[in-house]
């Protein structure tokens, strides 16, 4: 054994938090043998958002956590990436989803909703007698205390782990427990989301393709979900002024059409299907190196929160719970087990973290940046994309972030 410190098997590990990450991370310690307690704020695990793409990493993890072909079986799945430009509306550049890209990267490039992914993973947890998963569970505070830690919760109730992982998301109280109460940063952008049946598209609105619109500090994407059965749809623009509060604010619609006014007809038109009743203002914060203290570990948005701009921030979290299984059942003691998890992790997870901000930057260009964007994109080839992500579509086996 690596550590002083004796470890006591015989008790769980406590999982903070029930969404795609902590869930996810239940299952992979649980295939492992590992019995695992999840807490769970909420009264009830459900995803709070729509669409989201899951490139052929995602795939990779979910192979390895015993659900690919469940979740392969809700998805949708594009012929082509698209960027348009808002303003003129036409297509910049367009890169095809095709047998060469399956060939390449082992899986399709496939859209999903939150809320069938997190069932998927639910019932492959709720089948496992290692997993015990408890709901209005809002944890004030742990201690670790030799060979344990102890997490307290709001209703007066102690749990004891053999170790804890917070998979508490961008606002993650442990996270702030750990490492201070600094703030994530945002540029002010907001997104606003629509789910609409596919039925309720006309023709000539509706798209198989992944399609996002690059607009002067905005943008607006859309495709199909849940076997081309409903079809999703985001607005996201820049609102400085917006505030956050207790839980989601709402956005605009006078605001929203003055900042689309410029937008091609297309883009329009979808507007209309776009609810402002709930809004998600967009946050990220600088690349961590240290994400564990002892028996206690970050994990997904806890970590390393990113922007939305080349999906990638469930995926982190799918990889992340695969690569700490793994580290759990290769390691004598938890806490190096943990220290192997970051080192395994930082610099991926900081490379998409610093690539998603710069493809938000490509989309929302203004001026002659936004021509040169346009210029530059109409003469790529249409696998350069391919190329530029390579390293993100390899998936978790490619741990050096420059391969």
């Amino acid at each position: 054994m690596s550590n002083n410190t004796k470890e006591n098997t015989a008790l769980p590990i406590v999982i903070i938090g029930g969404g795609i990450g902590g869930v996810a991370t239940a299952l992979a310690l649980s295939n492992k043998g590992y019995a695992v307690q999840i807490l769970e704020q909420a009264p009830e695990l459900r995803e709070i958002g729509a669409g989201i793409q899951m490139p052929p990493n995602a795939f990779k993890a979910f192979k390895a956590l015993g659900v690919l072909e469940d979740v392969q079986r809700l998805a949708a799945y594009p012929e082509k990436l698209v960027l348009g430009d808002m303003l003129t509306g036409e297509a910049v550049f367009q890169s095809p989803i095709d047998e060469g890209f399956v060939e390449r990267f082992g899986y399709r490039y496939a859209l999903l909703h939150r809320g069938d992914i997190l069932e998927t993973l639910l019932r492959a947890c709720r089948a496992s007698p290692n997993i015990k998963l408890t709901t209005n569970s809002k944890v004030e505070k742990f201690e670790e205390i030799d060979d344990r830690v102890l997490v307290s919760t709001a209703d007066g109730l102690t749990y004891e782990g053999r170790a804890m992982i917070a998979a508490d998301g961008l606002w993650s109280a442990s996270r702030a427990s750990l490492f201070g109460h600094a703030p994530p940063a945002t540029d002010g952008y907001i997104l606003c989301r629509g789910v609409v049946p596919v039925k309720e598209i006309p023709q000539e609105l509706y798209s198989q393709s992944v399609t996002m619109w690059g607009g002067p500090e905005l943008d607006f994407f859309h495709y199909p979900l849940r076997r081309d059965e409903i079809f999703n749809i985001g607005a996201s623009y820049r609102d400085p002024g917006i505030k956050f509060e207790d839980g989601y604010p709402r956005g605009n619609r006078d605001t929203m059409n003055q900042r689309f006014r410029d937008a091609c007809p297309h883009v329009k038109a979808l507007l209309e299907h776009i609810d402002v009743s709930k809004a998600w203002i967009l946050y990220d914060r600088p690349p961590l190196k240290e994400w564990s203290k002892g028996r206690v570990t970050l994990l997904g948005d806890a970590a390393h929160p990113t922007y939305i701009y080349i999906s990638q921030g469930a995926c982190m979290a799918l990889e992340d719970a695969v690569v700490l299984a793994e580290m759990v059942d290769s390691h004598d003691a938890i806490q190096d087990a943990f220290q192997a998890y970051q080192k395994a992790r930082y610099l991926r997870t900081a490379r998409i973290q610093f690539t998603s901000r710069q493809f938000g930057e490509l989309y929302h260009a203004v001026g002659v940046q936004r021509e040169l964007r346009n210029h530059l994109l109409s003469a790529a080839d249409p696998r350069a994309l391919h190329d530029t992500l390579a390293w993100v579509f390899g998936g978790i086996g490619q741990i050096d972030p420059t391969a």
